[in-house]
């Protein structure tokens, strides 16, 4: 067992209490949970189990961080400080869109209410997309509690107790069906195992260091090739694991709602949405995490 405390300076406008709900959705507290000022998550750090403890102290984050494993501490240092800074988005460029919508007629008074606000990431891509696969078409209520049951019947248990996202091999040499056990529909677990089995053969790759538009474009066109998954489950997967905060999220019912109420109307149809969206381009994806907000 290896144990690591370090101190992350944040910005003068960071706000964690997006980070705070996005991550205490799970009141069981399989994977993670938070509180009034802090939360813990566990996840995988050179194939053993970790798990980070981080409570916000003014404009400071205090990480604890303890792994199952003999690692070398500068090693871990690194890692947890990359894994922690993604976690709060630290380096999002926040502060262009807050520019642009200080300006903008329609979202200057949204921006008020929601200054700060930074989209909170899942530690790797590939617990953003399994996520995103599990929560297309349900309430986040239910998804919250397939993903909870998904984890602790196939993840590998922490010594606190919490369980690491399982790995793509793991749902891969499990199969499909093993999946139907957690709630998750035959459908979804078969896009679910389709997904696992291309990441372990290295057939798909999700690791993506540069994440341009048109990568972007190049990507989405080679997950949509899978069976069950579609633009929202792409763009929310490239929102929550790649911090890219432009993808369009018009498939969204809550963002519609949003978008209308914005505009002064009881209801919008998606291609309006969509339309209205590309007005904020590059920060349509970022635009959402706020729409979510005001929700």
């Amino acid at each position: 067992m290896t144990t690591l405390s370090l101190e992350i300076p944040l910005p003068s406008s960071f706000r964690p209490g997006g980070v705070l709900h996005y991550y205490g959705r799970d009141k069981i507290g399989t994977s993670e949970k938070a509180w009034n000022d802090g939360f813990e998550k566990s996840f995988w750090v050179c194939n053993a189990p970790a798990h980070v403890l981080v409570r916000f102290r003014g404009l400071t984050a205090d990480v604890k961080a303890v792994i199952d494993a003999k690692v070398d501490l500068d090693y871990l240092n690194r890692e947890i400080l990359e894994v922690v800074s993604r976690i709060l988005g630290l380096a999002q460029p926040i502060s262009e869109f807050e520019s642009l919508a200080k300006a903008d007629p329609v979202l200057s008074e949204m921006i008020i209410k929601t200054k700060g606000l930074r989209v909170p990431q899942t530690v790797s891509p590939w617990e953003a997309l399994i996520s995103s696969v599990i929560g297309q078409q349900v309430s986040v209520a239910a998804a919250t509690s397939i993903r909870s049951r998904f984890i602790g019947g196939l993840g590998s248990a922490h010594s606190s107790g919490m369980f690491c996202f399982p790995s793509a091999t793991c749902v891969a040499d499990l199969g499909a069906e093993r999946l139907l056990e957690f709630g998750i529909s035959t459908a979804k677990s078969n896009t679910i195992f389709s997904l696992a089995e291309k990441v372990k053969l290295g057939q798909l790759s999700l690791e993506r260091p540069v994440f341009t538009e048109k990568q972007s474009a190049e990507f989405s066109r080679e997950l949509i090739s899978f069976k069950g998954v579609g633009p929202w489950t792409v763009n929310y997967t490239f929102l929550r694991g790649y911090a890219f905060l432009d993808g369009s999220l018009h498939g969204d019912a809550v963002i519609r709602k949003q978008v209308a109420k914005l505009l002064g109307k009881t209801q919008i149809p998606i291609c309006d949405a969509q339309d209205w969206l590309m007005k904020y381009r590059p920060w349509r994806g970022l635009l959402a995490a706020h729409l979510w907000t005001l929700a």
